[in-house]
């Protein structure tokens, strides 16, 4: 896909450079599972044409995230991921030695990070949150 077809592509990187955390690191696991390099802006643009994430850079940012994640199982499926899928879980399994996402809240935020990678250089959410909840990603 060449950049020109990506709509508004700065506009798009601002808003994942935002409000995308969790679609960057299902991209991040995706890259860990199968290995091969995710083009994050071409990716983003073809989960919001097939409904996957929802994009809208005019929303206020009071209302509603401007990046948000309606189904991660496809999402990771369209990331060349087939048969795998989040399981959502308050607790990290004893021993639990696969993949998985964590979410961090602080006074009605979110952000999301891989145990190893955090998408953004200083998050408040992170420093001064609290995990609420693990993402499992899981092979069916």
């Amino acid at each position: 896909m060449k950049i020109t077809e990506i709509k508004a592509i700065q506009d798009l990187a601002d808003c994942i450079g935002t409000d995308g955390c969790y679609f960057i690191t299902l991209c991040a696991v995706a890259e860990k599972i199968t290995n091969k390099e995710i083009d994050v802006l071409r990716s983003a643009w073809k989960a919001i044409e097939l409904k996957l994430i929802d994009y809208d850079l005019l929303r206020p940012r009071a209302y509603k995230n401007k990046i948000f994640v309606f189904d991660a199982d496809a999402v990771l499926e369209m990331l060349g991921c087939e048969g795998y899928y989040i399981e959502k879980v308050d607790e990290l399994p004893k021993g639990y030695d696969g993949y998985y996402i964590e979410r961090y809240t602080l006074e009605g935020d979110t952000h999301f990070i891989l145990p190893d990678y955090n998408p953004k250089t200083y998050s408040n959410t992170v420093a001064n949150g609290r995990k609420s909840k693990y993402y499992l990603v899981k092979k069916r």
